[in-house]
C-alpha cells in the first residue's frame, strides 16, 4: 500500500489515528508514513501501527495514548 493510500484512509477515519502498539498519535500529514503499517481486520476496522511496534500489536492488548 502506498503512502498516499494510507493518508487517504487516515483522513477518512473520525478522530485521531493512534498506533495500536505504542499508543502514540500518527499524523497523516506530518509523519513519515513509510514506517507505518496498515491492516484491515475481518470486522472492517482499520489498524495503523509503526513497523517497530508490530510485535507489540499482536502480543498484548491495544494501548491508547493518554
Amino acid at each position: 500500500m502506498t503512502d498516499k493510500q494510507k493518508k487517504t484512509i487516515m483522513m477518512r477515519t473520525l478522530g485521531q489515528t493512534c498506533c495500536k502498539g505504542c499508543g502514540k498519535v500518527i499524523h497523516p500529514v506530518t509523519d513519515d508514513l513509510s514506517r507505518v503499517e496498515y491492516v484491515k481486520t475481518k470486522r472492517g476496522d482499520h489498524w495503523f501501527f509503526h513497523t517497530a511496534c508490530a510485535g507489540n500489536v499482536w502480543s498484548r492488548k491495544i494501548s491508547w495514548e493518554k
